[in-house]
């Protein structure tokens, strides 16, 4: 109880941080879909505000271009080329030459509606022709009417542009006699430099330029998205999506400027005058300059204006208020599927705690099972270590039974012959004392010399009999690798196994491949080769039945030897083929049989010889053979490499020539 309650607080432990992880986790999903979202919005709005401020920018340089042309071509013209009056100076222009640029000036001025004034001005400020256009009519000043425009500051900054550059004066509105013409109109004035050496005089052609219809069209542009405003360099409106606000600084109201109501925004133009993006009052407003005057080479200063594009504050607001309730979706679905998902975790891992304690128990109850299986196992083991030991003398016995028997036929024969000599001897002896003829003599001493002779023969038979068991006997006790011809080992142990094959009609064949010699067990080999010969023998035959075992050995390839053992008995029932090396497995058990005779070739071919043992067997076939057995065995079975490239061929009675 006290174990269950450990897990089941540990568990809950894991619930909680596994909850507020969830929580951490849905909580930065949402903030980061929020950001995202409202990013992307926010990014719509720029794109959005950029091509407006394209849109403006592209109007307004595309203006300031055609009053630069205006110049160019004003300044150009035939009637202010010196060549024109012979005469040089302002002071000595005659009265046709001066109706000539009078002309000329209200021919451009009638052609454009924009154009104000023009005037041409002399190196010292004086005007010399000046023409207004005022709803569309034409009025030439007189000279008494004249004035000396040295001071002002369009004069000073147009002198130091040499042409063809221009100079572009700061916007204001048109201003007379001191006072601002009302309705307000919005002037640029262009400049040129003309010269003594092209010119009927040095000075400087100066256009008053009207923007009032620029301006309406850039504001035309404006949605409630992108308010299109134009900001001078000292922070006032030239352009404002509330007239009210614009030209504070002509009309003497400084506190109507971008500095003043929008500060931050302001500073933020100042520290990036290459334009960029700032949110102010939950507005955001883009903006990018305006550059009047290129001709920054000459010192005249340059007259830069800012064009913004300001949304509403209700855009931001809306799309903040989405992401806001996007990313609260978001966070609710988290944090409650993560719950879900976390009380099933939990539900589930009580109930895996609650059926592990009780693995638990039975884990316990089967240790103790356990340990009585492996002392049972033990005993089994030992038992069967006692049944292999048995098995190797009930063979050792069998080789001595034949051996013995194989002895008592020569070693009988020759006591006979012995017998028989030692009875001609002491016939000889008699017939020796009573008088022997020559004939007698010679038929004794013959009867005993063939007496002898097949002793002699006998026991020789005996002796090869002894070293084949010698052999035998020594190969089965030394477990080193040895070089060794397999057709002995198949020779003695078919010597050992004569008596076995003398009892019925089974013939054993040898059929070996001759100087077939190899690195290996030699003793090893002979107590497969007798289990498999004795195996075929006692299960593929009954008792008095005829056939064949025949032993084979091929060389297959250069680091392999092939042998079989075959027989035409009655073969191998298949419901056993499929576990035949089993320990303890046998269709003999009532003969006496406990079943590891296979079992220990296994182990033998496979473990100490390094080889492979397969078996094919088709009962009541009538092929040559019904059941096979093969041994692969490599060439030097203690090198190891030797060991892993034995084949995995399958098919031994194809492998062996017939």
């Amino acid at each position: 109880m006290t174990s269950s309650t450990h897990y089941l607080t540990k568990l809950k432990r894991r619930v909680l941080m596994n909850f507020a992880l969830v929580l951490i986790l849905a909580l930065s999903l949402s903030w980061l879909t929020y950001q995202l979202l409202y990013i992307n919005k926010v990014d719509e709005l720029k794109n959005i505000q950029g091509q407006k401020l394209f849109i403006a920018t592209n109007l307004f340089s595309r203006e300031i271009g055609n009053l630069g042309d205006l110049l160019t071509l004003l300044a150009n013209g035939q009637a202010l080329s010196h060549k024109s009056d012979e005469t040089k100076g302002t002071q000595n222009l005659s009265l046709k030459v001066q109706q000539q640029i009078q002309e000329h000036f209200i021919e451009f001025g009638q052609a454009s509606s924009k154009i104000a004034q023009i005037r041409w001005l002399d190196q010292n400020g004086q005007e010399v022709v000046r023409v207004d256009f005022t709803g569309g009519k034409v009025k030439v000043s007189e000279a008494n009417s004249l004035q000396n425009k040295q001071a002002r500051y369009y004069f000073i900054q147009g002198m130091k542009v040499a042409a063809p550059n221009k100079y572009f004066s700061p916007i204001d509105l048109n201003v007379e006699h001191g006072e601002v013409v009302q309705p307000f109109e919005p002037t640029i004035r262009g400049t040129i430099q003309t010269s003594s050496g092209t010119h009927l005089f040095q000075g400087l052609i100066l256009v008053n330029y009207r923007l009032d219809n620029l301006l309406t069209t850039i504001r035309d542009h404006s949605i409630s998205d992108a308010q299109i405003s134009i900001v001078n360099r000292d922070g006032y409106w030239l352009l404002h999506p509330q007239p009210e606000k614009e030209w504070g600084f002509m009309l003497d109201k400084p506190q109507l400027s971008l500095k003043t109501e929008l500060p931050k925004l302001w500073l933020h133009q100042t520290k990036y005058p290459e334009g960029g993006y700032e949110i102010t009052n939950n507005s955001l407003s883009s903006f990018m300059p305006l550059t009047t005057f290129t001709g920054a080479d000459s010192g005249a200063n340059s007259n830069q204006l800012f064009v913004y594009a300001t949304s509403n504050q209700v855009y931001l607001a809306l799309a903040s208020r989405s992401a806001l309730y996007f990313a609260l979706a978001i966070l609710l679905t988290l944090t409650l599927g993560g719950s879900i998902i976390i009380w099933r975790g939990y539900r589930y891992h009580s109930k895996l705690i609650e059926l592990s304690l009780k693995l638990q128990h039975e884990h316990q109850k089967l240790e103790q099972a356990n340990d009585a299986l492996v002392e049972n196992i033990a005993r089994q083991q030992l038992l069967q270590d006692e049944l292999v030991e048995a098995n190797k003398l009930s063979s050792l016995g069998l080789m001595v039974a034949g051996v013995a028997h194989e002895l008592n036929t020569p070693i009988g024969g020759a006591i006979i012959c012995v017998s028989n000599a030692d009875d001609a001897n002491n016939k000889l002896k008699l017939a020796m004392v009573k008088g022997i003829s020559k004939s007698q003599f010679s038929a004794g001493v013959d009867i005993i010399n063939r007496s002898l002779h097949l002793a002699i023969i006998n026991l020789d038979k005996a002796v090869n009999h002894i070293k084949h068991f010698k052999r035998l006997a020594i190969d089965r006790v030394n477990e080193d690798y040895l070089n060794c011809l397999l057709g002995d080992i198949v020779s003695d142990l078919s010597i050992s196994l004569r008596p076995l094959f003398k009892k019925g009609k089974v013939l054993l064949v040898e059929n070996i491949e001759a100087n077939l010699s190899l690195v290996s067990r030699p003793g090893i080999i002979s107590q497969v080769l007798e289990n498999l010969i004795v195996n075929s023998l006692n299960h593929g035959f009954e008792p008095g039945q005829s056939g064949v075992i025949e032993i084979k050995a091929r060389r297959q390839r250069e680091n392999q030897i092939c042998i079989t053992v075959s027989d035409n008995g009655s073969g191998i029932s298949s419901a056993m083929q499929s576990n035949l090396f089993d320990p303890f497995v046998t269709s003999g058990r009532g003969k006496g049989n406990i079943g590891l005779g296979l079992y220990m070739v296994n182990q033998w071919v496979t473990k100490l010889l390094a080889g492979k043992l397969s078996f094919i067997s088709e009962p009541n076939c009538n092929k040559e053979f019904a059941t096979q057995f093969t041994v692969l065995l490599p060439i030097n079975s203690s090198d190891s490499e030797t060991k892993i490239q034995i084949s995995n061929d399958r098919d031994p009675i194809v492998a062996i020539e017939k």
